[in-house]
């Protein structure tokens, strides 16, 4: 009878060490916490880089979200996130502008920080980076540094932007045969005197060989025309004139 007892009394004490430890466990892993950090994946994989090319895009400007995340439970009121940029060779309000404010809404766990990127003719030659920062302020601390991967560890406190205006290689349809050799300036050319939209050129149902024969008349004729008023001595489109070599941009001969 008394061991009998005894087990009901270890039980009970069991179960109220068990809902104590859980009550206590709770605010100390979550509750209490109010904490920031980037959280960006490509294909899944968490990330703490982009690299960005202006070469397909027609407009001068391209958003950047950057994802922020939250540990810890939203609140009923919007709360200030201290984010920084840092740059060695691109400047702020020429090369990339950022957020007046840095905000996570009201019952948010999450939000984007949005970078745009300025298109300048800087990047036609160079590559450049903006480094984003979080820190830590009144309503936020950083409770997760880094993210575990098999490639290695990844920071979760700074975000790199990398940016340029430089093809590698040309567009996949481009066929040498009909336009001839590529460069980018022979590129901008044709998809601003056509009105082609520069993503068209990896687009094979968009980008046919029907179509960049359209492309080397209608060229070949712009630039004559071009040609002959800057031999007349009047105002003529000068990106029709070769920056390296000086001589006028060249299709194939018919």
């Amino acid at each position: 009878m008394q061991m009998k007892t005894y087990r009901k009394h270890i039980g009970i004490l069991m179960l109220v060490f068990a809902a104590v430890a859980c009550v206590e466990r709770h605010p100390q892993l979550f509750g209490d916490i109010a904490g920031v950090y980037f959280n960006n994946r490509t294909s899944g994989v968490f990330s703490d880089e982009r690299n960005v090319t202006f070469v397909y895009e027609d407009e001068d400007e391209v958003q950047i979200p950057v994802t922020v995340q939250l540990v810890g439970r939203p609140a009923p009121e919007d709360r200030e996130v201290s984010i920084t940029a840092v740059s060695d060779n691109a400047e702020e309000g020429v090369d990339y502008r950022l957020p007046e404010r840095s905000v996570l809404p009201a019952g948010a766990s999450s939000f984007e920080y949005i970078v745009t990127l300025l298109r300048t003719d800087a990047i036609k030659v160079n590559t450049k980076t903006i480094t984003l920062e979080v820190h830590p302020n009144g309503n936020f601390s950083l409770p997760v540094t880094e993210m575990v991967q098999a490639s290695g560890n990844v920071t979760t406190l700074e975000y790199r932007i990398v940016f340029s205006d430089m093809f590698t290689e040309p567009p996949v349809t481009w066929d040498k045969n009909i336009l001839g050799d590529f460069s980018q300036q022979k590129f901008e050319l044709i998809c601003r005197v056509l009105d082609i939209k520069r993503s068209d050129f990896n687009d094979y149902e968009k980008m046919t060989l029907s179509f960049q024969v359209y492309i080397f008349n209608e060229m070949r004729r712009y630039i004559k025309d071009e040609l002959a008023k800057k031999e007349a001595g009047e105002e003529y489109d000068e990106d029709i004139i070769d920056k390296v070599t000086g001589e006028p941009i060249t299709f194939p001969s018919e």
